[in-house]
């Protein structure tokens, strides 16, 4: 069921630490890379009139598909319809492997949220980067670390490390639609950008944090009697 067999990565541990290592140092050059090039140009872009006119009102109204709340909405339904009540229904005992499988995915998927939104928080917290409207140049470089307030908490992006959080977990239990989670994903980053309240490289950190949240999750995971993979 599962789409691609993450078996091979999770159960080698140096391989593992490797692979997010790597990913994790690519990530940091390329959003640090974005930061200095572009950030700053494509935020004053979207600061347009046209762009407040034509683009930001459709981007505000589809951007909330990355609120978390769907997401731990849909795992805990998944988790505790498929524990709780599909095993008491009889018209569904012949399907008793998927329904266990749906039932440690969405126990997983809920994991996995809280692993990697707990590592975004802790990333904006420590950064305290400003949100690029709230700069009337729409400057990349101003910080006030260890801040709670939510104008300082634009590194990394919070929707964008959900949806690639979600695009994994939905690419496990649905691998025929891979590149549908992926694009969604990626077209929900892009709208963080297109409202402003992100750069560029918050989106592709925040991408990162939610993909590596997910592997360390589901890695833990594997140790109890509700491994995914």
């Amino acid at each position: 069921m599962a789409a691609y067999n993450l078996n091979a990565l999770l159960n080698d541990k140096r391989k593992f630490r490797h692979h997010l290592l790597l990913v994790v140092v690519l990530a940091l050059i390329l959003a640090g890379t974005v930061a200095v090039l572009f950030d700053q140009n494509v935020a004053q872009y979207f600061n347009t009139p046209e762009a407040h006119k034509f683009v930001r009102p459709a981007a505000r109204e589809v951007t909330n598909v990355g609120l978390s709340e769907h997401y731990f909405t849909i795992s805990l339904f998944a988790w505790l319809f498929c524990a709780f009540v599909a095993p008491r229904v009889q018209q569904l005992k012949k399907y008793a492997a998927k329904v266990d499988y749906f039932r440690c995915w969405g126990l997983n998927f809920l994991v996995a949220l809280l692993v990697s939104g707990a590592m975004t928080h802790i990333v904006k917290f420590f950064v305290g980067r400003q949100r690029p409207h709230k700069s009337p140049t729409c400057d990349p470089f101003v910080f006030d670390h260890c801040t709670t307030h939510w104008h300082w908490h634009s590194f990394s992006s919070g929707h964008s490390q959900v949806m690639f959080t979600a695009a994994v977990m939905f690419t496990l239990a649905f691998p025929k639609f891979k590149w549908l989670w992926i694009a969604i994903a990626v077209f929900a980053c892009a709208t963080r950008v297109i409202i402003q309240d992100h750069f560029v490289s918050d989106t592709i950190f925040g991408a990162t944090v939610g993909y590596v949240g997910t592997l360390l999750a589901l890695k833990w995971m594997q140790k109890s009697k509700n491994a995914l993979v």
